[in-house]
């Protein structure tokens, strides 16, 4: 069972990597090999937080199980798994797509709100952005998108086999829009994410700031007025103040983040004593 688990893990990691890779040379050529010394440390650091994810992945698997238990403590109705049978793989996929990535749109959403902020910022700091920042996720928003998915989408009561697909498919996706290359799909910008639409979600921009929120429609944010693509994207990438490609930092910037607001909003205690006072 390990072994199977460590397998499918390897290749969920593997498979759009590698695939993400192919399209930024067949792209850029040999160029996109020739990674600046930012893309490679924080490629490095981008997988090393992946992996730090999985190992703490036992514990936010048994926080899930909790959400879980909720779900069914409400007896919110679903769809039963046999329901799916006999109708084509596609279609079950195609919905399932929708589904999330509806889903995705408003967790997006949610964690730019201010004090979630801190969790997402993570994913953000990367400065040299590249297939491999699709990795960069804290653990703490690897919690709350999972748990919204037990809550929003275990209705749909969906085969395992689409489930792994949907898996599979979305790593893909997350990755290939965030290749560092310029690429958009033309009159299909406004349906389908692309590198460009994404990239100005990662801009260091402020008409940029909370723009772009789907992951693999676009057309969400055109619906919402969150849409935001005028051209290739010139900006630097990130924010002022991150932490780049610190691993201890990114693990605990949002403990840091959440500390000093707390700071702030303690009394200060003045030193001089108020004439009133004498």
């Amino acid at each position: 069972m390990l072994k199977t688990i460590l397998f499918y893990s390897v290749l969920f990691y593997l498979i759009p990597f590698c695939l993400s890779l192919a399209l930024s040379i067949a792209k850029k050529g040999r160029e996109a090999l020739r990674w600046t010394p930012g893309m490679v440390k924080g490629s490095a650091t981008n997988i090393a937080l992946s992996v730090l994810n999985i190992l703490i992945a036992p514990a936010i698997y048994l926080l899930n199980e909790g959400a879980r238990d909720v779900y069914a403590a409400f007896g919110i109705p679903y769809i039963h798994p046999e329901y799916w049978h006999g109708l084509p793989m596609i279609v079950i996929i195609l919905v399932a797509l929708f589904a999330q990535d509806f889903a995705d749109y408003w967790n997006h959403r949610f964690l730019h709100a201010p004090g979630i902020w801190a969790i997402h910022a993570v994913h953000h700091s990367d400065p040299d952005m590249n297939h491999t920042t699709a990795l960069r996720v804290h653990i703490l928003e690897s919690f709350i998108v999972t748990t919204s998915y037990t809550l929003l989408l275990s209705w749909l009561g969906l085969p395992g086999e689409a489930a792994a697909g949907l898996v599979l498919f979305k790593a893909l996706y997350n990755m290939f829009v965030h290749i560092d290359v310029d690429l958009h799909f033309g009159p299909l910008t406004k349906w389908l994410a692309s590198p460009r639409y994404h990239q100005w979600h990662h801009a260091d921009d402020p008409k940029a700031q909370n723009k772009n929120f789907g992951i693999i429609f676009s057309f969400w944010d055109v619906l919402f007025r969150t849409y935001y693509v005028p051209g290739p994207c010139n900006r630097p990438l990130g924010f002022e103040g991150s932490p780049n490609h610190n691993l201890s930092w990114l693990f605990f910037w949002p403990f840091i983040q959440w500390a000093k607001t707390f700071g702030q909003l303690l009394p200060v205690k003045n030193s001089k004593q108020h004439p009133s006072e004498a």
